[in-house]
C-alpha cells in the first residue's frame, strides 16, 4: 500500500546500531516528483528482526530539465521527511559521528539497474527513545538508454559503528507493501552497449574468483561489491581485495577476494557487480558454505607433555570460515579445565595453542560448537614425572682477524705502443678476510699502489693510471655485511678495498675480496717492463 503527493522529491533514512530505520528515496525532476510512504520492515544483522517502521521520502533533481539526453550525468539528493527514534529498549545509546546510510532505488524501463546513494557518517547522540539524526544522502546517476525511466523506492540500509561492533540494519518494504514510482524521467539519443560481466556460478567465502568483462568505459576504474540477488543491498567490503582492471578496449579481466566473515553474507544467491563510473554489468553468483572432502581430522604437537605445558592443536576438515571448540578431557570423558574457540580458514583448517591445565586430562576434544557427532579425540599423555636436566656450557676463546691471498702476481700482459693511450685489464688475485675475534669490531682493508718503473729506472707510469673496481661479498654464517669500497684511481694513499662497519652487534666471519683493475698505458714511453707494487692492509 502506498500514497503519492506531487512535490519536490526527497528521502528520509534512518538507523542506528539497534534502532529502526526509517527512509527510501525516489528520484525525478521537480516537476514530475511524488512524495512516498509505506511501512518498511527492518532487520539487524546481529538483533534479527526489530520491527517495523512508516517510511517517507522527497527527493531533488539537479539540473531540471523536460526532457534529458543520454549520457547526462543527474545529482540526486535524498532528504528526510522525519526521523525514527532509538528504540526505547536498546542497551546502549548510539554514539556520535556513527552511523552512515545507504539506500537503493530500482531503475526500470530504458534502464534496468539499482542505483545506489549514501550519507556520510555524521550524527549526533542519540539516546533511546531520542531522534537518530543521520545526514541526507546524494548520488549521481549516469542516464545510459533512451526511452522512460522510472525510479521506484527499493530499500535502505543504515550501518553504525560504534567502536566495538559494526552493525548493519536492513529495511525493506513490509509485506503487502509496495512502494509507488516516486520519479518518471523522459530520455532520448543513442543507446551505447551494456557492459557485460561472468565468473564462477558457485563460490565460498574467503575464496578467490575471477572475473572477465567487455563494453566498459577504456581504461577506467572498476568498481566492484556483491550485492543481493536483485542487485540491491551493494556492498563493496563484501571483497577483501581484487586485481580487478580496464583495458584500452574496455575488456575487463582481474581476480577477487570474497571476505570470510559470515555476517557480511551468509549462504544463498546474490550478484557480483562490477560499474565503470557510468554503466555497471551484474553476473548472479551463488555462495555456498565450503564442504571439506576428507574426515575432520586433528592433531596435538607434542602430544606428551605436564600440566601447564602449551601445545599446539591443528586440523583440517572442518566447517569453512567457522569456528570449532577444544577442551581437555579426563578418563571418564568429561571435560577438565578451559575451553578455547578456534576459527577455521575457507578450507576448514585451523590452528591454535591449548594450555595443559588439568593434571586429569588424558585427551583433547575438539568439536563443531556443540555438536555430539562432528568431533575428533586426540589422546594426550600427561606427563607426571618432573624431567631431568643438564646443563651444557663452552667457551670461546677470541681469534684473530687476519688475511691470505690466491697470488701475489697482478699481469697485465703485453700492450704494443701506437701512439694512443690504451687500456688493459687483469683481476685481482682474490684475497680471504676472517675475522674469528667474536666483538663488535669493524674492519677495513686498504690497497696502496707505487708508481710503475721501467727497467731503465727512470721512465715511468703513474700509479693513477691503475683503476679498481672492488666487489666484497661475505661467506655463509658470516654475521657481517661487507661493503664494497670506492671505485676509481689507485695512488700512494690508501683506497677502500672492502669493509666492515661497527654496528653494535656481535661481528665476524669469512669474507672475499675481489677487484677488476684496468691500466691505461701512455701514449709513448720506453719500451720495456715496468713494475710497481700494490700493497694490501688489513686493519
Amino acid at each position: 500500500m502506498h500514497t503519492r503527493r506531487t512535490a519536490r522529491t526527497r528521502a528520509a533514512v534512518l538507523a542506528g546500531l539497534l534502532g529502526i530505520a526509517g527512509a527510501v528515496v525516489a528520484v525525478a525532476p521537480a516537476a514530475q516528483a511524488a512524495e512516498v510512504d509505506w511501512t518498511s520492515s527492518c532487520t539487524n544483522d546481529f538483533m534479527g528482526p526489530v520491527g517495523d517502521t512508516p517510511t517517507k521520502v522527497d527527493i531533488s533533481v539537479s539540473p531540471v530539465k523536460d526532457t534529458y539526453t543520454v549520457g547526462d550525468r543527474v545529482s540526486v539528493t535524498w532528504k528526510w521527511l522525519a526521523y525514527n527514534k532509538v528504540p526505547l529498549n536498546s542497551p546502549i545509546s548510539v554514539p556520535a559521528d556513527s552511523t552512515k546510510p545507504t539506500g537503493d532505488i530500482q531503475l526500470s524501463g530504458a534502464q534496468s539497474d539499482v542505483f545506489a546513494l549514501e550519507g556520510p557518517q555524521k550524527n549526533p547522540l542519540a539516546a533511546p527513545g531520542e531522534e537518530l539524526k543521520v545526514q541526507d544522502m546524494t548520488g549521481t546517476l549516469t542516464l545510459t538508454a533512451p526511452g522512460t525511466l522510472t525510479l521506484t523506492p527499493k530499500g535502505y540500509r543504515t550501518i553504525t559503528d560504534a567502536g566495538i561492533a559494526k552493525s548493519t540494519t536492513t529495511c525493506l518494504p513490509a509485506a503487502g507493501q509496495v512502494p509507488g514510482v516516486a520519479a518518471t524521467l523522459t530520455v532520448e539519443g543513442q543507446q551505447t552497449a551494456d557492459p557485460v560481466i561472468s565468473g564462477p556460478a558457485e563460490s565460498h567465502r574467503g575464496w578467490e574468483i575471477e572475473l572477465t568483462g567487455g563494453n566498459f568505459v577504456p581504461n577506467a576504474t572498476p568498481q566492484l561489491s556483491m550485492c543481493a540477488a536483485d542487485g540491491s543491498d551493494c556492498n563493496p567490503e563484501r571483497f577483501t581485495a581484487n586485481t580487478l582492471a580496464i583495458d584500452g578496449q574496455g575488456k575487463l579481466t582481474g581476480k577477487a577476494t570474497l571476505t570470510g566473515i559470515p555476517t557480511q553474507f551468509r549462504d544463498g544467491a546474490y550478484a557480483v557487480k562490477v560499474s565503470d563510473g557510468v554503466k555497471s554489468a551484474t553476473y548472479p553468483i551463488a555462495i555456498t558454505t565450503y564442504v571439506a572432502p576428507g574426515p575432520r581430522e586433528a592433531t596435538a604437537t607434542p602430544d606428551v607433555g605436564a600440566v601447564g605445558d602449551v601445545v599446539n592443536v591443528r586440523g583440517s576438515g572442518w566447517v569453512a570460515v567457522g569456528n570449532v571448540t577444544v577442551v581437555a578431557m579426563d578418563a571418564d570423558g568429561l571435560p577438565v579445565g578451559s575451553t578455547i574457540s578456534a576459527f577455521t580458514d575457507a578450507w576448514g583448517n585451523f590452528s591454535t595453542p591449548f594450555t595443559i591445565t588439568d593434571p586429569a586430562t588424558t585427551q583433547i576434544r575438539v568439536r563443531e560448537g556443540i555438536s555430539s557427532v562432528k568431533r575428533v579425540f586426540i589422546p594426550f599423555t600427561l606427563r607426571t614425572v618432573p624431567p631431568l636436566s643438564q646443563n651444557a656450557s663452552v667457551t670461546l676463546n677470541a681469534g684473530a682477524l687476519a688475511m691470505t691471498q690466491a697470488g701475489d702476481g697482478l699481469d697485465f700482459g703485453t700492450v704494443t705502443m701506437n701512439g694512443e693511450a690504451q687500456t688493459v685489464k687483469a683481476n685481482l688475485n682474490q684475497v680471504t678476510v676472517v675475522d674469528a675475534r667474536g666483538g663488535n669490531l669493524g674492519w677495513s682493508l686498504t690497497g696502496s699502489m707505487t708508481d710503475l718503473v721501467a727497467a731503465n729506472g727512470t721512465d715511468k707510469i703513474p700509479a693513477g693510471n691503475l683503476a679498481w673496481t672492488p666487489s666484497c661479498g661475505a661467506g655463509a654464517g658470516s654475521l657481517s655485511a661487507v661493503a664494497n669500497g670506492t671505485a676509481g684511481p689507485l695512488s700512494s694513499s690508501a683506497s677502500t678495498l672492502c669493509s666492515v662497519i661497527a654496528d653494535g652487534k656481535t661481528s665476524g666471519g669469512k669474507f672475499t675480496a675481489d677487484a677488476e683493475v684496468a691500466l691505461t698505458t701512455p701514449k709513448f714511453g720506453a719500451a720495456g717492463s715496468y713494475t710497481g707494487t700494490l700493497t694490501l692492509t688489513l686493519i
